[in-house]
């Protein structure tokens, strides 16, 4: 494996509305080992392969895996930020931005107790 493995994470490429699949690839390249290990997961998508391109948001053109698929990616290539560690960080700082925006019904209700 590439000795510098901080940079390595699948990213969410994406969204086809049509089928409600999400895409997502390498943040970087990989060596030749490393792909061998994952190409039965990876897919060269174009635009063509898409039903209709006006449902779908991101890119359309390079090499995907679908998100079913992430997890044993992870695995294979010891990714250490996850897809599902990333979500729990994000969802952290959501709750963490929720709890310091005062909440409207609150403020509501405050003015009509008086």
């Amino acid at each position: 494996m590439i000795s510098d493995e901080s940079g390595l994470r699948l990213r969410l490429s994406t969204i086809d509305c049509n089928t409600s699949t999400k895409y997502y690839q390498l943040t970087r390249k990989i060596n030749d080992r490393q792909k061998e290990k994952i190409k039965q997961f990876f897919k060269y998508y174009t635009p063509d392969k898409f039903d209709d391109l006006s449902k779908v948001a991101g890119k359309t053109r390079g090499w995907m895996c679908k998100s079913e698929d992430l997890e044993e990616i992870e695995k294979i290539l010891a990714i250490t930020e996850t897809h599902e560690k990333q979500n729990k960080i994000m969802e952290s700082m959501k709750r963490k931005t929720s709890d310091k925006i005062p909440n409207l019904y609150d403020n509501l209700e405050l003015s009509f107790s008086k």
